[in-house]
């Protein structure tokens, strides 16, 4: 499965001014970052009550790539790019799939303790997960 640039890893938790719909998108007037940051907490909730919560990782996914498409969000390619990983696991190792599963809660638990708006620890969050655990370059 193809994943976004991973070059926004270290970025800042703001959107950057973008470009969408022909007008300049940034922190001060988008509401769509903070919208984002809910919805993933609530994601994250959804996904410790799951069943199966591979299927949340794959939700997690699919919404993610709608928020990269309005703008350039830094954490939302390694939020991607996390689930990404995390789903993957259980896809292509039958084998781990429950040790995979385990890891998404263990994810979804580490991101409700955080305060998302906190770009240090959702930095090191994902600084964690994505070159500690599953050895992303750190470019």
């Amino acid at each position: 499965m193809p994943l976004p640039d991973k070059e926004a890893v270290h970025q800042d938790l703001r959107p950057r001014t973008a470009t969408c719909d022909s007008r300049p998108v940034s922190s001060s007037d988008d509401e769509v970052w903070p919208a984002y940051l809910e919805h993933t907490r609530e994601l994250a909730g959804q996904l410790l009550r799951a069943d199966d919560p591979h299927d949340v990782g794959l939700q997690f996914m699919g919404d993610t790539i709608e928020v990269i498409t309005t703008g350039e969000y830094e954490y939302a390619v390694s939020m991607y790019n996390l689930w990404g990983e995390l789903t993957d696991w259980v896809e292509l190792k039958p084998a781990e799939e429950d040790l995979a599963k385990a890891e998404m809660v263990r994810a979804a638990r580490e991101w409700l303790a955080l305060n998302p708006r906190d770009s240090d620890a959702v930095r090191r969050y994902f600084d964690h997960w994505l070159h500690e655990v599953f050895h992303h370059d750190q470019s």
